[in-house]
């Protein structure tokens, strides 16, 4: 199921077309350092740790960049999500301050390393802005001002301007300075080419299965290998390393985003997002053939738990309604954003194990966050101690989002009652070529995935975490978990975590499940076999 460097599902983004060649040689038995994923927070985690000097290895199950930071809209911002008068709320004006300063650093730090390794990812400093919804009454602005005191007060260049250059009224709008887009595909790619010309090892198609506790650290990969380390970083956006504690302090959310044709200059190149909930953000591209594309993004739903088929037409119907002279759609995504429930990445030492460090909760903000990571982790290794560290601790209390936490939990305790209901369809007849769902035979439940020669891939629908019933995702084609985020493709294999394995193969034996056309064709030609996984017998 992947192709084309895609490692998160059938959709394809624009950035993925730059896709960077993979690396499959077997990886060496031990090493100092093992960096879990080669994404940006594993590959500028391990840049830093390389020109340190440590001997390292980066090890990812799918190709570099294939995961989150391939689906990414690639806004670089230091006006994050959260706002920064909730950050003064709970983490009072000084970690307000913390959280501008690191992620502006971020961006200095991706132009910096630009311009001296000469990476060429079409980077470029431009300005973010904040509006209200379009159609939103615009005379009340206490939102926005109440916003643009806190950024002040954090250090951020920040006005209050008459509208956003937008080719419609938005009303008043916040004006952040020294915001950045780029192509995030392309500066990976400059990105490990450094790891690799200072001596660390990048291996791709290498599942880490496990990591057992003790030193050395022995991470079992799939296929029955073991690889010894002293310390790891788990950089997998879903802390595979932790199976509880993380999970209950952050949660997984599908975004997506549409790239529309329009004609160059139409829109000026910024950064763009309003305030509702869910927001929606834009900004533009450089497309082909003397065009430009504009990126629209938005319909943010917990994963498993919302409508993944429905929510780019509502992207579409929402910016032809706004912006009608934008052109066809070129393509669309959706990625996967981990919310913490207090607004911070977790960066830092895993609360499951002593010697692991692990990079999640991106909050929208991955490209940022991912690289205040490497800055922090490699620090925290030296036995330095990072003025940002306390604010983007893993460990660090919650309580002060006691509410969202609360919430949350809720959100992902409520799918454990699909145990209770029937299938989503009757029989697998019911199925589509192309198309999956869930089938209950008796106490279990299968995910059943009909091919588009009518075979059908069957596998447990129990998610390997912490057995919730995944469902299936007919715009990606996956099975995603609604109760802690683990996604598997059609077959069964998984593409995020905290599920460290794929769907269990079902174990019974064998019944004929093929399609009652092929049944009935069968029964005047020659069996020729069809590549389908015995069923469970109801019980």
């Amino acid at each position: 199921m992947r192709t084309n460097g895609k490692d998160g599902g059938a959709s394809s983004s624009i950035w993925l077309d730059a896709a960077i060649p993979e690396r499959d040689t077997p990886p060496e038995h031990e090493t100092d350092v093992v960096v879990i994923g080669a994404g940006i927070a594993g590959l500028t985690t391990a840049f830093e740790l390389a020109r340190r000097g440590v001997r390292l290895t980066v090890l990812d199950d799918g190709p570099i960049g294939g995961g989150e930071t391939g689906r990414t809209s690639a806004h670089l911002a230091s006006a994050v999500d959260e706002d920064f008068y909730d950050l003064e709320q709970k983490f009072g004006r000084a970690g307000a301050q913390i959280v501008a300063e690191s992620h502006s650093v971020a961006i200095d730090y991706i132009e910096a390393m630009c311009r001296a390794r000469t990476i060429d990812c079409d980077f470029r400093r431009v300005d973010g802005y904040l509006f209200q919804p379009p159609g939103h009454r615009h005379g009340d602005t206490r939102e926005l001002e109440r916003e643009l005191t806190a950024a002040q007060r954090a250090g951020l260049e920040c006005e209050m301007v008459d509208e956003a250059p937008l080719p419609f009224d938005t009303g008043p709008a916040l004006r952040y300075a020294r915001q950045a887009e780029f192509h995030p595909l392309k500066y990976l790619r400059g990105l490990a080419d450094g790891v690799i010309e200072m001596g660390a090892k990048i291996h791709t198609g290498v599942r880490v299965v496990g990591i057992d506790k003790g030193m050395p650290i022995t991470l079992e990969l799939q296929g029955g290998r073991r690889m010894l380390a002293r310390a790891v970083v788990d950089a997998t956006n879903g802390a595979m390393s932790s199976f509880v504690h993380m999970h209950l302090r952050q949660a997984a959310y599908r975004t997506y985003c549409v790239a529309f044709e329009i004609p160059r200059d139409m829109i000026a190149h910024a950064l763009y997002w309003d305030t509702a909930d869910p927001y929606h953000y834009l900004r533009v591209a450089a497309g082909q053939d003397g065009k430009e594309l504009l990126i629209v993004g938005g319909g943010d739903h917990r994963v498993g738990q919302g409508h993944p088929e429905r929510q780019w037409a509502e992207l579409e119907e929402w910016t032809r309604e706004w912006l009608p002279a934008v052109g066809r759609v070129a393509t669309r995504w959706s990625g996967q954003v981990i919310e913490p429930a207090d607004g911070p990445a977790h960066i830092g030492r895993c609360p499951d194990h002593e010697h692991v460090y692990v990079i999640s909760g991106d909050s929208g903000n991955g490209l940022t966050h991912g690289t205040i990571a490497g800055l922090i982790i490699p620090e925290m290794m030296h036995g330095k101690h990072p003025h940002w560290a306390p604010v983007y601790d893993p460990k660090r209390s919650h309580m002060h989002a006691a509410g969202a936490l609360l919430g949350e939990a809720l959100r992902s305790s409520a799918p454990y009652t699909d145990w209770l209901r029937p299938g989503a369809v009757k029989d697998l007849d019911a199925i589509a070529p192309g198309d999956g769902a869930v089938v209950r035979r008796g106490l279990h439940l299968v995910a059943a995935y009909r091919d588009l020669e009518g075979a059908y891939h069957l596998r447990s629908a129990t998610c390997p975490h912490l057995r919730g019933a995944v469902h299936w995702n007919a715009a990606e084609k996956t099975w995603d978990c609604p109760c802690h985020g683990s996604r598997f493709d059609a077959y069964g294999r998984c593409l995020n975590g905290p599920s460290q394995r794929d769907l269990d193969a079902v174990e019974a034996p064998a019944q004929d499940t093929r399609p009652a056309e092929l049944r009935a064709r069968a029964a005047e030609t020659p069996a020729v076999g069809v590549p389908v996984m015995p069923l469970e017998r109801d019980r």
